[in-house]
Parts: structure tokens; sequence; C-alpha cells
């Protein structure tokens, strides 16, 4: 939050505004002292791994997808918005929602994506991942009426899929509200293939208030800690890079998710830099589930030098946690301890089980783009887990006890972990060495990319599974063009490749934009232990992983029109094996959204 150590010429600018938060040549001068740092990302996709933590698209989850379209489409204007919405936004963690707050004061309005890059706590590439999430809207000067604009947006979706002579239908639908920085509103529902009945689907509709508390009404999210007790956020199974080592906890927040974990109220009170939420969640919605109240309620205090919170639920048993993060310097240290106690039967009797998990590690970043993380895990059996989400979760945050290293210089980047499971008598280690350079000359950009994963368990025969990947993305003046090859071997060597060639309108034109993609796929792997999972372009918002089992090829095409109100999206694939056994399978889907 210190401004010491920032260059002269930076002070002077900040001190400018200070005087007149009109002074236009801002971005020009602070773009010129940053010169080539920042990186032009291709996509959402790309902004959203720079800010999760994931080093490819496989690693993410349909929750982050619809939580990061959502303000793809709807910017969170960071120099309006309260302590509390960007918080609860899980855009920002919560050294830097302080960070944000400290600069605002200080220096006024934020008023592009290099300044941004400068405040403490972001840096160049977060600052432009940011960028495709958030707007600079300057905020209203003193004597100025409070923005009360209407915002309103609607997307329907719907596609069908014929999968050898069976065929089968989806829809979808999402309806968001707002009113300035003071009310927000979301409405989704949607079918699938294998569940065809249309439902209610989500509501949730929040109030944020000028001090930065809010009260939310109907289904909302709780992210809380390192998620060792109340995470219904998405939660990736593995290290995939050394930013995946800490969680950004971000509290109970609205949402606009077609699969909410919670429904009930919530509300945040501030006061200072204390926040005190209380909740009251329904459980066992589902037909045939008994009704049950879940109370919650958690404290936190967020200072200059980091975050402290309690949180605390019952739900057949009461799970407390205790969280912090703390900032020294190049250090940041985090971590969470959490109890829980509940009576289970064992045998003919009773017992009250009580087990206690931790999660904790630290960060040290010495210089640019150099950084390196530690973090050590106890997850007991028996732990009561029922909204956890921790960090390498795959266990379901039982029975599991760990440590992890990684590290990262420039593009190079490596993590390792080793997990152990004392009641099965199994251990597994992976290793993960990922190398991403990004070369630029003129208008041109390439970026070649490497994956190197290796694993070892225990409980598999055999023990040992290979993965490598190679592939490149590049992009020239809209035009872009990528591909992948894999090879997996564990039972035997599985191969998957594709070539994806398009085109996209820059988003600052005026008028029609327009994006279209081809990509081509194929794939050989006789052996499910040998499954390949590759991504796939889709509609925005959704989120395609394909499995790849089986011989076979692919071919799907994905075309856009977007003006500043409408938006049409259509995407066409075709699903060919060779091998017998399997169908074949041909999909279409469409979407269009509105914009009020």
């Amino acid at each position: 939050m210190r401004f010491a150590n920032k260059p002269q010429i930076y002070n002077f600018i900040c001190y400018k505004k200070q005087k007149k938060s009109t002074f236009t040549p801002l971005n020009a001068v602070l773009s010129a002292y940053i010169g080539g740092m920042l990186h032009f990302l291709v996509d959402v996709v790309g902004a959203i791994l720079v800010l999760t933590g994931a080093s490819s698209p496989e690693d993410l989850g349909e929750s982050e997808m619809e939580r990061f379209q959502q303000y793809a489409e709807h910017p969170l204007r960071i120099n309006q918005a309260s302590r509390g919405r960007l918080l609860s936004s899980g855009l920002f963690s919560a050294y830097q929602v302080a960070s944000l707050e400290d600069y605002r004061s200080r220096s006024g309005d934020i008023l592009g994506v290099t300044e941004l890059g400068l405040v403490d706590g972001f840096g160049a590439e977060t600052a432009e991942a940011l960028s495709l999430f958030v707007s600079f809207e300057s905020s209203l000067p003193p004597g100025a009426r409070e923005d009360r604009r209407v915002r309103q947006s609607a997307m329907v979706r719907g596609g069908g899929r014929m999968k050898g002579e069976e065929s089968a239908v989806f829809f979808g639908a999402k309806y968001h509200f707002e009113l300035g920085d003071r009310v927000e509103f979301y409405w989704s529902s949607r079918t699938s293939y294998s569940v065809r009945k249309f439902s209610p689907g989500t509501f949730s509709a929040a109030l944020y208030g000028r001090r930065g508390g809010k009260l939310v009404l109907g289904d909302f999210a709780a992210r809380f800690g390192q998620g060792l007790a109340l995470w219904s956020s998405f939660s990736m199974s593995g290290f995939s890079s050394v930013s995946s080592f800490r969680r950004s906890a971000s509290g109970f927040a609205a949402t606009g998710s077609f699969t909410p974990r919670f429904r009930g109220v919530a509300a945040d009170f501030m006061s200072g830099p204390w926040t005190f939420s209380t909740a009251t969640a329904l459980s066992g919605l589902q037909k045939g589930s008994p009704l049950e109240i879940v109370p919650m309620a958690a404290v936190s205090r967020l200072g200059r030098s980091g975050q402290f919170g309690l949180q605390a639920f019952y739900k057949d048993g009461l799970v407390a946690s205790a969280d912090g993060t703390l900032g020294l310097g190049h250090f940041t240290l985090f971590g969470e301890a959490a109890l829980s106690s509940r009576k289970e039967p064992e045998g003919e009797y009773i017992v009250q089980r009580t087990r206690l998990a931790a999660v904790g590690g630290a960060i040290w970043s010495p210089a640019y783009q150099t950084k390196f993380s530690v973090l050590a895990r106890y997850y007991p059996s028996g732990y009561y887990d029922v909204f956890s989400g921790a960090v390498r979760s795959a266990s379901k945050v039982s029975g599991e006890s760990g440590v992890s290293a990684g590290a990262k210089w420039r593009s190079l980047e490596f993590t390792a972990d080793a997990a152990f499971y004392p009641e099965k008598g199994t251990r597994a280690y992976k290793g993960l060495l990922v190398f991403s350079p990004v070369f630029k000359a003129g208008a041109a950009e390439i970026n070649p990319y490497l994956r190197i994963a290796e694993r070892y368990r225990t409980a598999d025969a055999p023990p040992w599974k290979h993965e490598w990947r190679a592939g490149f993305k590049s992009g020239l003046q809209g035009f872009q063009l990528n591909g992948r090859f894999d090879v997996v071997h564990m039972k035997a060597t599985a191969l998957a490749g594709y070539a994806e060639a398009g085109w996209k309108t820059p988003s600052d034109t005026a008028g029609l934009r327009i994006s279209a993609f081809l990509r081509a796929t194929f794939f050989r792997v006789d052996n499910w232990d040998d499954r390949i999972y590759c991504y796939e372009r889709d509609l925005p918002g959704t989120f395609s992983v394909l499995a790849l089992y089986g011989r076979g090829h692919s071919v799907s095409a994905v075309i856009g029109l977007k003006t500043r109100r409408h938006s049409l999206h259509l995407k066409a694939s075709v699903l060919r094996y060779t091998s017998a056994g399997r169908p074949s399978s041909s999909e279409l889907k469409l979407q269009y959204q509105l914009k009020l």
C-alpha cells in the first residue's frame, strides 16, 4: 500500500490527478513510461487463466466461466464500486481491494489499464487481464447526483444434438439487472441433454450500501478463507501454476450461476476495517430431501498488511475456521485452520467425532516475473467437508496430507506436489513444467508453449502416467492461428491434436464486430486411462472440454456477430468415430443476447 518506492514521474502524475481529476495526458505518459510491459491477451479465456492461476483451460470449471463472462458483458466500475462490491465480485484478493481503496483515496480515479498495473498488488499482466472485466468510469465529483442508471441484459440459448440414433435438445436463459451500483438482480435457468425438465432456476438479488455493506436475497455464493469450511465456487484439483496455491476469498455474493450452492439470505455489515457477515441458507431443496435451515456467520478484518477472519456454520454438526493472509514486503503468508464436530454412528454407538484440518503456505516474489510458492495441507479422515472446496481438494478435504512447491521465472514455471493417503496406504506425486514465451514482431504475436506433466500413484497399475503437450497461439491484426499436439502414455500411447484458424474484429471497433473460428481435431486413444482432455471454443459463458477416447476426428465452427446492444453466436460441430462401439454425433447451438 506504500507508494514511496514509485518513480518520481509517477508521484508527480498522481499529484496532478489530485489537483485536477480530468488530467487527460495521464494514460499517454504512463504508457510511455511502462513501455512494452503489457501483454495483450488473445481472448477472455486467456485472461481467466491469468486471474485464476490455472495453466490451461482444462483446469477451469463451468462456474468460473459463467462468473467471468458475466463481468465481461457487464464490467465492474472499479472507481465507483464500494469495498463490499469489489470483494464480492471475486475478481480481486483482499489485499488488492485494500490497495485500490488506499490508492483512490490518495490519487483519485484510476483512468486506465496502464495506471492499474502500477497500483500495489497488481502488476502489468494482472491489470491487462482485469481490463476485460472492469471499466474505468470516473467516480462522481462532489455535489453530483449518484449514478442511478438502469442497465439490463437478457440472454437465450438453445441447441440440439444427434448422437447415434438418439436426439436431444436443451434450452437456457439469463437476465441481469443493475440500478447504478446499488441494486443487482440475476435470474437464470436451463435444461440439458440429460435433464430436460425446465426449473425456476436461479434468483439472486443484492442491495449494496454506501458504506460497503450488502444484503443478498435468494441464491448466493460463499467463498471464505482457503476453502476449508465454506467455499461454493470453483476448486482446482491440482497445482497447475504458482498462483494457484492461494485462494482469494470474496465472502457472500450474489450469483448468476446456473448451479448455485446456497439459497436464503446473506448480509454484510462494515465498520472501519471490520466486516461482519451472516447468512441463513436452506438445505435439502432437492426433491425428496428434508428441508433444513443452515445458519452461517463470519467476521473479518482487512488492513494494509493483510486480512484475518473467522467463519462458522451448523449443519448436522459444527464447522468453524480461522484464516489469515499477511503481507511482509516481498513475502505473503497465508493459511486456514478448521475444526469440525458432529455426531456419527460407529457400530452400535453414536460418537462425537471432532477433527482439525489445516492448510498454510507462503509466496515469495523477489523480482518482477519471479515468484516462489510453498504449501502444506492436512485433511484428516472423517473431517466434515460438506461445504468445503480447499485447494487440491480431489480428496474432498478428507483423508489426505501433502506438501507442494512451485517456482516461476519469466516464461518458465514449475510445480511439484506430494500427497499421502494414510487410510488407503497409498501416495501420489506429480510434477508439472510449463514453458510459454511470447514473441512479437511488429503487429504479429506468437506464443509457443510446452507443458510436461509426470505423475506417479502407487494405487495405479502401472503407477506412472506421462503427459506431454506442445502448441502455439498466434495473432496478426485480428487473424488468429492456434494449434496443439498431445501425447499421453500410461497403459498405452494416446495421441491427439487440433488446428484452429479464426478472425476477430478488434474490440474497440464501432458498429458490427465479427468473429469466426474453424477447428479440426483428431485423436487416437485406445485406453480410457490414457484419455486426453481438450478444451474447445464454445458459446460465450459456456464451457466445453472434450474427453477424447477412441479413434476419430471432429470439426467445429463458432461464428459471432456483435453490436453495442445485440450479439448472436452460433456453434456447429461434428464428431466422428472410426473405432467400433462409439456412436458419432452432430450438434448445433445458438445464443442471442440483448443489452438495454
